[in-house]
């Protein structure tokens, strides 16, 4: 065999892993978006496509010889774009959901739930804090999230975790009071400033009976959505350190109650004892 053989097997070898690689990303890619039927169809096709590549890259399909000299360069060509190419359009959807996360997260309100993101709520939060610190009203905040997102996602897709969130924040702000400051701690992760030291404790209990009467799990089998909550008080110090240090405490005790089996409200140690200082 010639050298010019040998590297043309050698070559046609490393299409067929190469081929393979990208069958394997399509066909996993295709099952992570198997809920939009659209990106299912073009990844697994891709996938398929690829691995019909592979084979005739090793020597031909249904025992077909592949062919040799220039024709044999020239049949790697196509065999060689394919994987190529499905790589590419793999890489452009995980650069257009990465940037469709970034710019949901940048915006100033969620575009899913019309509520502030993060740092929209505490430029709104700290105002707040500072005229209860003045007329000496005590602060507590509240994070709470939706128990099994993740499940859902998983069985029904994403659509139906943000047809979930639309309706949970609906009834955030239905069981929060006029005075209180409502936001997205986290995409999935509402909080708020609540003026008032047992403000958030009644919140919470009213947001899990608002639930539990609303949100009907998307599977539609009789069973209701629950939530998990965590509270925290507002300590003393300076403005924006006290409410990240209490924003922190509400989202560690949502952890915990999720632990614990979630669909309960769990409250956080107090703060340590500081003198308010101005905003």
């Amino acid at each position: 065999m010639s050298p010019g053989a040998d590297l043309l097997v050698v070559l046609r070898i490393a299409v067929a892993a190469i081929s393979l690689g990208a069958a394997a990303a399509g066909f996993h890619a295709g099952w992570q978006s198997r809920h939009a039927p659209r990106r299912f169809m073009f990844a697994t096709l891709g996938a398929a496509a690829c691995v019909v590549a592979a084979a005739l890259a090793t020597g031909g399909v249904f025992g077909a010889p592949a062919p040799a000299g220039l024709p044999g360069w020239l049949h790697l060509l196509p065999d060689v774009m394919l994987p190529v190419l499905l790589v590419a359009f793999l890489a452009g959807l995980r650069r257009q959901d990465a940037a469709r996360r970034a710019a949901t997260t940048s915006s100033p309100l969620n575009p899913g739930t019309g509520l502030p993101n993060r740092a929209a709520l505490f430029g709104q939060v700290a105002p707040a804090l500072a005229r209860s610190r003045r007329e000496d009203v005590p602060c507590s905040v509240i994070a709470a999230a939706v128990d099994g997102l993740a499940e859902i996602e998983e069985q029904r897709g994403p659509g139906a975790v943000a047809e979930v969130l639309r309706d949970f924040a609906t009834a955030f702000r239905d069981a929060t009071r006029a005075g209180d400051v409502a936001g997205h701690l986290r995409p999935q992760v509402l909080g708020a400033l609540l003026p008032g030291a047992e403000a958030a404790r009644t919140v919470g209990d009213r947001l899990r009976e608002e639930i539990s009467v609303r949100l009907p799990h998307p599977a539609m089998d009789g069973r209701r959505l629950t939530v998990s909550i965590g509270i925290s008080l507002v300590g003393g110090g300076p403005a924006s350190a006290a409410l990240d240090e209490a924003f922190a405490a509400s989202e560690a005790a949502l952890v915990a109650a999720r632990r614990a089996g979630g669909d309960q409200v769990m409250v956080a140690e107090p703060p340590p004892m500081r003198t308010a200082e101005p905003v």
